[in-house]
């Protein structure tokens, strides 16, 4: 009887900026075992990220559904293996029933107590996910280890206008530039000759958005509803200017060069964007940082001194570096 082939569910619900590390881990990897099929379950506006791989599979996962409605969902693909790489009680609980069908798991340690050390001895460094990605695949299923390619380099665009993505928004308040700041980086890009700046955020970013692009005429802001679009201008981009947020890693997928802006997070955390040159990070070294993994805890000294000390000028710099290279 001829065997089936190995069929590998890989989990990873969220956050965005996750999903997206998977992106170039997957095709790599995908590319070197094409005798297995490998399905991903993610949030349903990434499918896009993942357009064109062979063997692949995009399962669109909402997560506000009850467990047994996305384990039923997750069955019907027929996996032979799962690796959960979101390692939350709820992909636990979904790990517990793939088990009791007789599916074998593994799990993604997300290396808590490595994280808790780090903030207190700055000299740890956690690898980065898309390592932890990696190791979890090679142990279901997917030989070969991951070695990063080079470091992305900028190319000019054929008409020579140099278009540059701000995305000066996060989820957490220590991830976040002061606004004031980041619109005097607007003003001294938009103030450079042939250059497009566009603007990324969400439609409660907006008002901020628009007085910029009133005062700016070479200032643009993303009008769509969906990620394909959002996508395809990110590609036509010669650098995005992001906080240690998603499209950090949706600029990192698609080859785009990226001036990261780092506060009360780290590089180090293990958080490191794919191919984009540490030199390009925007950070200062302070003896507090970094005091919080996800950048969501209040600063002790409520200062917030590691973005409100960096001056516009030093990312700036960085942009002009990316583009004169």
């Amino acid at each position: 009887m001829r065997s089936r082939r190995r069929h590998i569910l890989v989990i990873r619900f969220s956050a965005l900026g996750d999903v997206a590390v998977l992106a170039p881990v997957l095709r790599q990897k995908i590319s070197e075992n094409p005798e297995v099929d490998v399905t991903l379950a993610g949030p349903k506006m990434l499918a896009p990220l993942f357009a064109d791989i062979p063997h692949f599979s995009y399962i669109g996962i909402d997560k506000r559904s009850g467990i047994l409605k996305i384990f039923r969902q997750l069955m019907e693909c027929r996996p032979t293996v799962v690796a959960d790489l979101h390692s939350v009680i709820r992909s636990f609980i979904l790990d517990f029933l793939f088990i009791l069908h007789l599916i074998p798991v593994h799990v993604m340690s997300k290396r808590r107590m490595m994280r808790k050390r780090l903030l207190k001895n700055k000299n740890v460094r956690l690898e980065a996910s898309w390592q932890r990605y990696d190791y979890v695949l090679r142990q279901a299923g997917l030989k070969g280890v991951v070695e990063m390619p080079p470091y992305i380099i900028h190319s000019k665009s054929s008409d020579g206008v140099r278009r540059v993505g701000i995305a000066p928004f996060s989820t957490a308040r220590g991830k976040d530039y002061p606004v004031e700041k980041m619109e005097t980086v607007l003003e001294k890009l938009s103030a450079q000759p042939l250059m497009e700046i566009h603007l990324f955020g969400g439609k409660e970013h907006y008002r901020f958005f628009t007085e910029w692009a009133e005062k700016y005429s070479n200032v643009f802001i993303l009008h769509s509803d969906t990620f394909s679009d959002e996508l395809e201008l990110i590609k036509k981009l010669d650098v995005m200017v992001s906080m240690d947020s998603a499209n950090l890693h949706f600029a990192s997928a698609v080859g785009v060069p990226a001036v990261t802006v780092w506060g009360a997070t780290h590089p180090f955390c293990g958080f490191a964007p794919w191919r984009q040159n540490p030199e390009w990070s925007v950070q200062l070294d302070l003896p507090c940082r970094p005091c919080s993994i996800y950048g969501s805890k209040p600063c002790e000294k409520g200062t917030y001194e590691c973005m409100e000390s960096i001056p516009p000028e030093m990312i700036v710099e960085k942009v002009m570096m990316v583009l004169n290279q």
